[in-house]
Protein backbone atom coordinates (compact mmCIF):
# COMPACT_ATOMS: atom_id res chain seq x y z
CA UNK A 1 0.00 0.00 0.00
CA UNK A 2 2.78 2.43 0.94
CA UNK A 3 4.62 1.76 -2.31
CA UNK A 4 1.45 2.49 -4.28
CA UNK A 5 1.04 5.81 -2.43
CA UNK A 6 4.69 6.65 -3.01
CA UNK A 7 4.42 5.76 -6.71
CA UNK A 8 1.30 7.92 -7.07
CA UNK A 9 3.00 10.85 -5.29
CA UNK A 10 6.13 10.55 -7.47
CA UNK A 11 4.03 10.36 -10.63
CA UNK A 12 2.08 13.44 -9.53
CA UNK A 13 5.27 15.39 -8.82
CA UNK A 14 7.02 14.39 -12.03
CA UNK A 15 4.28 15.14 -14.54
CA UNK A 16 4.54 18.54 -16.23
CA UNK A 17 2.16 21.30 -15.27
CA UNK A 18 -0.19 22.28 -18.06
CA UNK A 19 -2.41 25.01 -16.68
CA UNK A 20 0.04 27.14 -14.70
CA UNK A 21 3.61 27.79 -15.80
CA UNK A 22 5.05 30.09 -13.13
CA UNK A 23 8.53 28.66 -12.30
CA UNK A 24 8.03 28.70 -8.51
CA UNK A 25 4.48 27.32 -8.55
CA UNK A 26 5.48 23.67 -8.23
CA UNK A 27 7.91 24.39 -5.39
CA UNK A 28 5.26 26.40 -3.55
CA UNK A 29 2.79 23.57 -3.98
CA UNK A 30 5.32 21.07 -2.58
CA UNK A 31 5.90 23.28 0.45
CA UNK A 32 2.23 24.08 1.06
CA UNK A 33 0.80 20.58 0.46
CA UNK A 34 -0.10 18.67 3.61
CA UNK A 35 -1.85 15.64 2.14
CA UNK A 36 -0.69 13.15 4.78
CA UNK A 37 -1.55 15.21 7.83
CA UNK A 38 -4.90 15.69 9.50
CA UNK A 39 -3.50 18.39 11.76
CA UNK A 40 -5.04 21.81 11.44
CA UNK A 41 -2.94 24.59 9.97
CA UNK A 42 -1.39 26.86 12.62
CA UNK A 43 -3.38 29.94 13.54
CA UNK A 44 -2.07 33.24 12.16
CA UNK A 45 0.09 35.21 14.61
CA UNK A 46 -1.32 38.45 15.96
CA UNK A 47 1.34 41.14 15.30
CA UNK A 48 0.60 42.75 18.68
CA UNK A 49 1.80 39.60 20.50
CA UNK A 50 4.65 38.77 18.11
CA UNK A 51 7.54 40.30 20.14
CA UNK A 52 6.69 38.27 23.25
CA UNK A 53 6.38 35.08 21.18
CA UNK A 54 9.79 35.67 19.59
CA UNK A 55 11.42 36.37 22.96
CA UNK A 56 10.01 33.19 24.51
CA UNK A 57 11.06 31.13 21.46
CA UNK A 58 14.62 32.48 21.69
CA UNK A 59 14.75 31.66 25.41
CA UNK A 60 13.66 28.07 24.77
CA UNK A 61 16.19 27.70 21.97
CA UNK A 62 19.02 28.98 24.15
CA UNK A 63 18.20 26.71 27.09
CA UNK A 64 17.41 23.42 25.35
CA UNK A 65 19.25 21.22 22.90
CA UNK A 66 17.44 19.15 20.31
CA UNK A 67 20.12 16.46 20.45
CA UNK A 68 19.20 13.15 22.02
CA UNK A 69 22.32 11.87 23.78
CA UNK A 70 21.33 8.19 23.48
CA UNK A 71 20.83 8.60 19.70
CA UNK A 72 24.21 10.33 19.37
CA UNK A 73 25.91 7.47 21.27
CA UNK A 74 24.11 4.84 19.16
CA UNK A 75 25.17 6.40 15.85
CA UNK A 76 28.69 6.99 17.12
CA UNK A 77 28.97 3.29 18.04
CA UNK A 78 27.98 2.11 14.55
CA UNK A 79 29.70 4.88 12.55
CA UNK A 80 32.16 2.46 10.93
CA UNK A 81 29.29 0.59 9.25
CA UNK A 82 27.83 3.47 7.20
CA UNK A 83 29.22 2.15 3.92
CA UNK A 84 28.59 -1.55 4.65
CA UNK A 85 25.73 -2.38 2.26
CA UNK A 86 24.83 -5.43 4.36
CA UNK A 87 25.13 -3.70 7.76
CA UNK A 88 22.65 -1.77 9.90
CA UNK A 89 22.20 0.85 7.17
CA UNK A 90 21.18 -1.70 4.52
CA UNK A 91 17.67 -0.19 4.11
CA UNK A 92 19.27 3.17 3.38
CA UNK A 93 21.57 1.62 0.76
CA UNK A 94 18.60 -0.17 -0.84
CA UNK A 95 16.49 2.98 -1.13
CA UNK A 96 19.32 5.35 -2.10
CA UNK A 97 19.16 4.72 -5.90
CA UNK A 98 15.42 5.48 -5.91
CA UNK A 99 15.93 8.52 -3.70
CA UNK A 100 18.69 9.84 -5.96
CA UNK A 101 16.62 9.25 -9.11
CA UNK A 102 13.70 11.14 -7.58
CA UNK A 103 15.90 14.05 -6.46
CA UNK A 104 17.63 14.17 -9.85
CA UNK A 105 14.45 14.14 -11.93
CA UNK A 106 12.58 16.61 -9.72
CA UNK A 107 15.42 19.12 -9.45
CA UNK A 108 16.37 18.84 -13.11
CA UNK A 109 12.79 19.60 -14.05
CA UNK A 110 12.56 22.48 -11.56
CA UNK A 111 15.90 24.07 -12.54
CA UNK A 112 15.44 23.16 -16.24
CA UNK A 113 18.60 21.07 -16.36
CA UNK A 114 19.30 18.07 -18.58
CA UNK A 115 18.67 14.93 -16.46
CA UNK A 116 20.77 12.83 -18.86
CA UNK A 117 23.84 15.01 -18.31
CA UNK A 118 26.62 13.45 -16.21
CA UNK A 119 26.73 16.47 -13.86
CA UNK A 120 23.25 18.04 -13.88
CA UNK A 121 23.70 19.80 -10.52
CA UNK A 122 26.70 21.86 -11.67
CA UNK A 123 26.45 25.26 -9.98
CA UNK A 124 23.90 24.18 -7.33
CA UNK A 125 24.60 24.15 -3.60
CA UNK A 126 23.18 21.53 -1.22
CA UNK A 127 23.12 21.34 2.55
CA UNK A 128 22.71 17.79 3.90
CA UNK A 129 21.68 18.17 7.55
CA UNK A 130 22.26 14.93 9.43
CA UNK A 131 24.46 13.58 6.62
CA UNK A 132 25.63 10.56 8.60
CA UNK A 133 28.26 8.77 6.52
CA UNK A 134 27.54 10.81 3.39
CA UNK A 135 25.44 8.21 1.58
CA UNK A 136 23.39 10.97 -0.05
CA UNK A 137 25.97 13.79 -0.04
CA UNK A 138 28.64 11.95 -2.00
CA UNK A 139 26.50 11.02 -5.04
CA UNK A 140 25.05 14.55 -5.13
CA UNK A 141 28.58 15.95 -5.20
CA UNK A 142 29.45 13.58 -8.03
CA UNK A 143 26.48 14.97 -9.95
CA UNK A 144 28.18 18.37 -9.86
CA UNK A 145 26.65 19.92 -6.75
CA UNK A 146 28.60 21.73 -4.10
CA UNK A 147 27.55 19.80 -0.99
CA UNK A 148 28.08 20.57 2.66
CA UNK A 149 27.15 17.75 4.98
CA UNK A 150 26.73 18.40 8.69
CA UNK A 151 26.13 15.89 11.45
CA UNK A 152 26.02 15.96 15.25
CA UNK A 153 28.32 12.93 15.49
CA UNK A 154 31.91 13.86 14.71
CA UNK A 155 32.78 10.21 14.00
CA UNK A 156 30.26 10.23 11.12
CA UNK A 157 32.03 13.23 9.61
CA UNK A 158 35.37 11.40 9.70
CA UNK A 159 33.83 8.32 8.04
CA UNK A 160 32.37 10.57 5.33
CA UNK A 161 35.73 12.20 4.69
CA UNK A 162 37.59 8.86 4.64
CA UNK A 163 35.13 7.38 2.15
CA UNK A 164 35.08 10.46 -0.08
CA UNK A 165 38.88 10.78 -0.29
CA UNK A 166 39.65 7.80 -2.58
CA UNK A 167 36.34 8.29 -4.40
CA UNK A 168 37.28 11.89 -5.17
CA UNK A 169 40.19 10.63 -7.27
CA UNK A 170 37.71 9.18 -9.80
CA UNK A 171 35.00 11.81 -9.44
CA UNK A 172 35.62 15.49 -8.63
CA UNK A 173 33.54 15.61 -5.46
CA UNK A 174 33.63 18.70 -3.30
CA UNK A 175 32.01 17.60 -0.08
CA UNK A 176 32.66 19.32 3.20
CA UNK A 177 31.36 18.09 6.49
CA UNK A 178 31.38 19.65 9.91
CA UNK A 179 30.02 18.56 13.27
CA UNK A 180 26.81 20.30 14.31
CA UNK A 181 27.05 22.33 17.50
Amino acid sequence: MASKLLFTRIRTLTRPLKSFTHPNFELRMLIQTRQYSDAALPAPIDPAHAPSLVASANFKRASQSSFNESELKKFSAIAETWWDAEGPFKPLHVMNPSRLAFIRSTLCRYFRKDPNCARPFEGLKFLDVGCGGGILSEPLACMGASVMGIDAVEKNIKITQLHAYPFALKCPCTQRSSPAK
